[in-house]
């Protein structure tokens, strides 16, 4: 498949001839695109044999020995030759075999929204501001605002859109690093109180971040998780037939990371390593990718610091 006909299929606005540009004028952008999450998967998953209902409970890797046993909630388990840990930053795969690699959680506070809205809407109120793409995003001191487009489909447009800004010293009622992970949907007054703060915010932020229509919108709160990869224990893991690739060994922060584009590069290079040298040697690959990992990881948080830094003016 060409790189042309791979936008086509993917980009979340190409059921309207797009290609999902983010614009800007990032020149480390201009061959990126916003490509439709289940439609990649489907892409990707096309052919294949996979268990969505297979959830992993547990694996078991008795000492001093390298009998690997995989246990899944449904009560079945399995005795595999290998094991590759792709399961995201909550791993837990990574969890069950290593104490060793912690996460991290930034001093950032991020709110992420979801809203619905007829495509008659869109065109009248925000296609004018979006033109041919698919992210637009303004900034206020060191508070940033995000809108992208997630989908069109039928009669109407999926939005996505991100309150982000570095976390307050001293005490931050939106900065909770160690909320559990289903508390992403508790939602603090405070946050509504800062959109109604806002200033002078120009269409479409004004809209898109009214408090009262953020109120009634899909809302999480995310945490800026980062993760080192670690020499030591991937050889360990590797010497019993296990590697982590993706965010279960080198976890970036949702903004200014890459940890979706360097994951799918991970299962690339995994793949050709495996077919020319096979499951056997998995301390080659996880030594030949550390140095990838790690800067990437260092990058996503220079990134982050960078998009939220206050820009002052040089006369």
């Amino acid at each position: 498949m060409d790189e042309t006909t791979f936008r086509e299929k993917l980009a979340v606005n190409s059921q309207q001839g797009g290609t999902g540009s983010l614009g800007g004028s990032d020149p480390s952008q201009a061959d990126t695109f916003r490509c439709h999450r289940g439609r990649l998967e489907a892409l990707l998953g096309n052919g294949l044999s996979i268990n969505w209902d297979k959830r992993l409970k547990e694996v078991q890797l008795p000492v001093q020995s390298k009998e690997l046993t995989a246990l899944f909630d449904d009560g079945s388990s399995l005795r595999p030759v290998c094991l590759i840990g792709c399961d995201g930053p909550h791993s837990m795969t990574r969890s069950s075999l290593t104490s060793a690699m912690k996460l991290e959680v930034l001093p950032y506070v991020v709110f992420n929204g979801k809203r619905r809205i007829p495509r008659t809407e869109y065109a009248d109120t925000m296609h004018k501001y979006m033109q041919d793409s698919v992210l637009i995003e303004t900034r206020k001191g060191d508070i940033r605002l995000e809108i992208s487009i997630n989908e069109f489909a039928g009669s109407h447009v999926d939005l996505s859109y991100v309150y982000s800004r570095p976390a307050k010293q001293n005490g931050d009622p939106l900065h909770k690093p160690d909320r559990p992970v289903p508390g992403a949907t508790d939602i603090p007054e405070e946050l509504y109180e800062e959109l109604d703060a806002l200033q002078d915010l120009e269409a479409p932020f004004k809209d898109v971040f009214d408090s009262e229509k953020v109120r009634d919108d899909r809302l999480l709160h995310w945490l800026m998780r980062t993760m080192e990869p670690d020499g030591n224990e991937a050889k360990r893991l590797a010497d019993s037939g296990v590697v982590l690739i993706g965010d279960a060994v080198h976890a970036e922060p949702i903004l200014g990371g890459e940890g979706a584009n360097i994951a799918i590069n991970d299962g690339i290079d995994l793949a050709e390593h495996i077919a020319a040298y096979g499951v056997g040697s998995f301390e080659w690959f996880s030594k030949s990718k550390y140095n990838t990992w790690k800067t990437s990881v260092e990058n996503s948080k220079k990134q982050i610091s960078e998009i939220h830094a206050v820009k002052t003016s040089h006369l």
